[in-house]
C-alpha cells in the first residue's frame, strides 16, 4: 500500500503551496535570486508572468518531498513568477528521487531550456561534479547524453576573464562557445582573474562582430608580432654582444685583461637573456 502511494505521487500533478518550496542545492540556475537584475533575465521573467496571467502554468513545476517542504527540481523561474503574482499555490509533480536522480533531473531539465545561457550551463556542471555524485566529466556527459568535449567547453568558460564572465551574465548569453574557446586560449589568467589579452580580444570580438576564422586570424597575428619582436631582440642582443668591446687599465697585463674582458661579455650575457626570458613571459 505504501510503495502504491509513492508511485501514485510520482506521477500525479498536485497543487502545493509556494512557500513550502525550498531550493535545491543542484539549482543550476547562474545567480539565482540575483539574475532577476539582468535584463536580458527581467524580461523573461515578465513575459512568463503576463503568459501565466493569460493562459495559466502550461508546465508545472517538478518537486521532491523534503520533510514538510518540497525541494525544487525544475521551474525556479515559474515558481518566482508565481511568487510575484502573489499566488498562493503552484502545479507541481512530485518525484521520489535520490540526490543522484534529483541532479540529473536538474542538469538535463536545464540543458532542454532554450533560454539557458551557456554560463549558466557551466554551472550546474560545476555544481553537480563539487557535490561528488559523478566522479569526472566523462561519466557526467555520459549521464545526460552529451559529448565530453561539449561539457568541457562550457566549464572551461569559467576560467575565463572574470570581466568577460560579468559580460556574458548580463548581455551576452549565448556567444558562441567555439569562439569563446579561441579567445580563452589567447592567455591564461592571473591570481585576480583577469586576464588582460582574453579581455583585449573579447571586446574587439563583440564590437566588431568576429567570426571565429576572424578571432583566429587576430590571435595568429598577436602571435607574429611576437615572434618577430623576440626574434630582433635576439638579433639585437647578438649584435651588442659582438661589437662588446672593453677598456681596462693599462696596469693590467694582456693575459689578465683577455681574461676580465671574457668576464664582462659573459656577465653581459647573461644580463640580456635574463631580459629576453622576462619580456617573453609578460
Amino acid at each position: 500500500m505504501q510503495e502504491k502511494e509513492k508511485t501514485n505521487m510520482a506521477t500525479r500533478i498536485l497543487n502545493i503551496p509556494t512557500r513550502n518550496v525550498i531550493d535545491s542545492p543542484f539549482q543550476g540556475r547562474f545567480f539565482k535570486g540575483e539574475d532577476l537584475k539582468m535584463p536580458y533575465i527581467k524580461k523573461q521573467l515578465e513575459e512568463l508572468k503576463t503568459s501565466i496571467e493569460n493562459t495559466g502554468l502550461l508546465q508545472p513545476i517538478t518537486v521532491r518531498p523534503s520533510g514538510d517542504n518540497y525541494e525544487l527540481i525544475d521551474g525556479h523561474r515559474r515558481l518566482e513568477a508565481y511568487r510575484q503574482l502573489g499566488k498562493g499555490n503552484i502545479p507541481a509533480i512530485i518525484k521520489e528521487a535520490d540526490d543522484k536522480d534529483t541532479q540529473v533531473m536538474s542538469v538535463v531539465a536545464n540543458l532542454q531550456r532554450s533560454n539557458l545561457s551557456n554560463l549558466e550551463r557551466a554551472l550546474a556542471f560545476e555544481k553537480i561534479l563539487k557535490a561528488g555524485v559523478f566522479k569526472n566529466k566523462k561519466e557526467l556527459s555520459r549521464s545526460i547524453g552529451k559529448d565530453e568535449t561539449y561539457v568541457g567547453d562550457l566549464m572551461n568558460l569559467l576560467n575565463m576573464d572574470k570581466r568577460i564572465l560579468s559580460h556574458l551574465a548580463k548581455f551576452n548569453p549565448n556567444a558562441d562557445v567555439r569562439a569563446l574557446r579561441i579567445i580563452r586560449k589567447s592567455g591564461t589568467t592571473n591570481e585576480n582573474g583577469k586576464s588582460d589579452a582574453q579581455n583585449k580580444l573579447y571586446l574587439k570580438y563583440v564590437h566588431q562582430k568576429l567570426s571565429r576564422e576572424q578571432l583566429q586570424n587576430a590571435v595568429q597575428k598577436e602571435q607574429d608580432k611576437l615572434t618577430t619582436s623576440s626574434e630582433m631582440q635576439q638579433v639585437a642582443v647578438k649584435n651588442s654582444v659582438k661589437g662588446f668591446r672593453i677598456d681596462v687599465n693599462e696596469k693590467l697585463n694582456k693575459s689578465q685583461k683577455e681574461h676580465l674582458a671574457r668576464l664582462l661579455e659573459e656577465k653581459l650575457k647573461e644580463s640580456l637573456r635574463e631580459v629576453l626570458e622576462s619580456t617573453e613571459n609578460e
